[in-house]
């Protein structure tokens, strides 16, 4: 198990832990208010409607969070297959031009593979990360000097372009939340609905409480579970569980950590 994987599963226990804490302390907000004759709300066939609306609304969220997560899947695959793609282009370059030099230009994009992984993982700044960018693009656009009559080239640029619309991409998906107007009103919902059930009239308080704890238990659980699901990269949040997987990413940083150092070793370290 990776250490990625095992800070998933850490995190997955904490969460529960924290959900069922709040869930716990409803039930004994419901058994204090018993106790005391504050029930003030007798029960309505209108409850039905109250739970229907917000099944709707945590069905309309969780749809459209998991289409954005089924897309955000693709993303880190899309950056590691270019990184690879730019690394195995540049090692083959002194094939070509055995004059050529480009150790340095190689091991720029290491970095940059390094450098994306750590900004998905919350340990590097977004600025920190563009600088790394930045200098590899420059190391690639010297390589492609190396392949003035080749068409490959162009293909260095490409790819280029094809990490940076991924990591915007990446960006964009991290600022912005799916429809907030929503969520806003889905979190309202939820609280009446678990306030209005603190607050109706029960004769059988164990009962009450049963049903009490298993309703919002569910919608709190929805709640962050669509939350979670709205950030596929939050890797930098302790309350974040269902990210989008990025071994492939390191897996195919392993490759151009692999391919710089047959390079170094057959035309010399930059």
């Amino acid at each position: 198990m990776t250490l990625l994987k095992r800070l998933a599963k850490t995190r997955r226990f904490a969460v529960m832990a924290k959900v069922c804490a709040l869930v716990g302390g409803i039930a004994a907000i419901k058994i204090v208010i018993h106790y005391l004759g504050l029930e003030v709300i007798s029960f309505n066939p209108l409850f039905s409607a109250l739970v229907a609306s917000c099944v709707f609304l945590f069905g309309f969220l969780l749809n459209g969070v998991l289409a954005d997560y089924k897309e955000s899947e693709k993303i880190p695959a899309e950056i590691s297959s270019a990184l690879e793609l730019i690394a195995r282009e540049i090692s083959a370059i002194p094939l070509h031009h055995q004059e050529a030099v480009v150790a340095a230009d190689l091991a720029s994009v290491g970095d940059l593979g390094r450098a994306i992984i750590a900004w998905i993982q919350g340990e590097l700044s977004t600025e920190r990360m563009m600088v790394v960018y930045d200098e590899t693009h420059d190391h690639v656009v010297l390589s492609s000097l190396w392949l003035s009559h080749s068409s490959l080239k162009g293909r260095l640029m490409i790819e280029m372009g094809s990490v940076l619309r991924s990591i915007n991409r990446i960006d964009v998906i991290r600022e912005t939340d799916f429809v907030k107007m929503v969520y806003y009103l889905a979190y309202t919902a939820t609280f009446l609905l678990c306030t209005g059930l603190v607050f109706t009239k029960t004769d059988v308080i164990i009962e009450a409480s049963f049903f009490l704890m298993v309703i919002s238990f569910l919608l709190v659980f929805l709640l962050h579970l669509i939350a979670d699901l709205d950030n596929p990269f939050g890797y930098g949040d302790s309350d974040s569980i269902e990210d989008v997987s990025i071994d492939t990413m390191i897996l195919a940083q392993g490759r151009i950590e692999r391919i710089a150092a047959k390079h170094f070793e057959q035309f010399g370290a930059p």
